[in-house]
């Protein structure tokens, strides 16, 4: 049988909080984006298509 203690159940919420924050921290510091400048063209009442086959596929 375990015995719960109000010490126990705070020492197991602390270390979850804690695993759960880094776990957090982690995550967040390898997502950052980096803006690429792109150029935007002027197109009016054009179709563009784009073709992703290889050429021997054609």
């Amino acid at each position: 049988m375990i015995i719960l203690s109000k010490k126990r159940i705070t020492l197991i919420l602390t270390c979850v909080l804690v695993g759960v924050f880094a776990f957090m921290f982690q995550t967040s510091k390898t997502q950052t984006t980096e803006t690429v400048p792109t150029v935007t063209l002027p197109v009016s009442g054009k179709t563009i298509v784009v073709d992703a086959r290889a050429w021997s596929s054609r």
